[in-house]
């Protein structure tokens, strides 16, 4: 049976397939460097091919036993065509592409339907036109609304994750946010997983560095602190910034502590800004608790340090002058 199908083919339409499967191999399976240009050109390549051989079809060969089925073989391979274009590029683009090539096909096909005019094969006369025009036509159209409705869903869902970036991101430090913090403490609660510590921290000394040397130097000393924070936590810790000056470092339990995390922030952010500080209080989750609960623990932590902080400085204040 196929050497009965090769038989009906000539050697020109047998060119025009091995051309396809040729340059198809190529940009599936040819040289890396070739790969990408190949598959941008495809469709402009396979309707090249197949323009070619629909005249071939019409006006070379158009008695030959086997040019229907080359002619609708054409016809039906062109769709194809159209899907990867509009797949492969922008709707408005694909349509431009997609529409030069139903021109080109159409054309193309006008002297033999003057030719074949009052003839009733499928392939003759205005039905020839027709069927290019309405179901290439149809389709581009269905294609080009795909498209769009597909570009559009994209946007929206670029601006949706844009807007979530915003709601749960601090513009200064670019840190996750208070509302990104009650969602994931949240989602620790709701696991039952324990072995999860929660740290609140309080930075000591932005109210004197604002009066001393402007905002921008706070700002500039939040932003020291986020960058030392982040890099002193676990890699399975997570830094927020909760507040004017109040950051939170959620992490599972493992060699650092709270203190040793803040210890290392603060010891980079000094080198900078001698006079600051931070105090942290760091609870960690109950089996059963509440987020809300969990995250007034550790907060209240962090008020008993720095507490015992300032009772320590007011100690040493004292000693000094005696």
């Amino acid at each position: 049976m196929i050497l009965g199908v090769l038989r009906l083919l000539t050697p020109l339409y047998l060119a025009t397939q091995g051309v396809i499967i040729a340059y198809t191999l190529l940009a599936l399976f040819g040289p890396a460097h070739w790969q990408r240009a190949l598959l941008t050109l495809a469709p402009l390549t396979y309707a090249a091919v197949l323009l070619v051989t629909w005249a071939v079809a019409l006006y070379v060969l158009p008695d030959h036993p086997a040019t229907d089925m080359v002619r609708l073989a054409v016809l039906l391979y062109l769709t194809t065509v159209y899907v990867f274009m509009f797949i492969q590029g922008p709707p408005r683009t694909a349509t431009w592409q997609a529409s030069v090539v139903l021109a080109a096909l159409v054309i193309t096909a006008l002297p033999h339907a003057a030719r074949t005019l009052g003839q009733t094969g499928a392939f003759d006369g205005v039905m020839v036109l027709l069927t290019a025009l309405l179901s290439h036509g149809a389709l581009i159209a269905v294609l080009r609304a795909f498209g769009t409705v597909r570009d559009q869903l994209a946007h929206a869902e670029g601006h949706a994750q844009t807007l979530h970036e915003l709601a749960h991101r601090d513009p200064l430090t670019g840190l996750l946010n208070r509302r990104a913090l009650d969602r994931e403490l949240a989602r620790v609660a709701a696991g039952a997983q324990p072995g999860w510590w929660l740290a609140v921290i309080d930075v000591d000394g932005l109210k004197g560095i604002n009066d001393a040397l402007g905002h921008a130097a706070g700002d500039d000393l939040l932003s020291r602190f986020a960058v030392g924070f982040t890099r002193a936590s676990p890699a399975n810790g997570q830094v927020f910034r909760i507040g004017g000056d109040e950051f939170a470092v959620l992490f599972q339990e493992g060699p650092i502590t709270a203190q040793a995390l803040v210890a290392a922030a603060a010891l980079e952010v000094q080198d900078t800004y001698p006079e600051a500080g931070a105090s942290v209080g760091a609870a960690r989750w109950q089996m059963g608790e509440s987020a809300d609960v969990w995250l007034s623990r550790a907060d209240q932590a962090m008020y008993q340090h720095k507490r015992r902080m300032a009772l320590a400085a007011n100690k040493l204040h004292e000693v000094g002058p005696a």
